[in-house]
């Protein structure tokens, strides 16, 4: 891969890409293409592999379509993998002021699941002394 592009830098929109190819301690000799922008400090990225056909243009706006998703997910509202259930308006009994919800099978299951977790987890001995 002598006698084709191994580095290089542009501008995009305000921002200095500084792009050069270089092997991965993880993945072994295979070269990457590595790049770190002006608006980071200390950090650098390799979204994809080099290729001999590698030309500035093609590259130049992988990094930048690389760039900006990386930017787009880190600005994106945290989703939380597991979540309780929302809870169920009571249903309607004849017997007012009822503290009895109705839960779905599903409902059902997490709850019996979060309880077992619970009766597992090690009691609190309050006559132990303090570490």
């Amino acid at each position: 891969m002598s006698d084709v592009l191994q580095e290089f830098s542009f501008v995009d929109r305000g921002r200095t890409f500084q792009c050069r190819v270089a092997a991965s301690r993880v993945t072994g000799p295979d070269p990457w293409w590595w790049f770190e922008v002006s608006t980071e400090q200390h950090q650098r990225h390799a979204p994809f592999r080099a290729d001999p056909d590698d030309t500035l243009e093609v590259v130049q706006q992988r990094m930048v379509a690389y760039y900006d998703n990386l930017l787009e997910r880190r600005a994106a509202p945290v989703v939380k993998k597991w979540s309780r259930p929302a809870p169920q308006a009571a249903a309607a009994t004849s017997d007012e002021g009822s503290d009895v919800i109705e839960m779905d099978a599903e409902t059902e299951e997490v709850v019996a699941e979060i309880e077992e977790e619970i009766a597992e987890l090690p009691a609190d001995d309050e006559d132990a002394p303090a570490a």
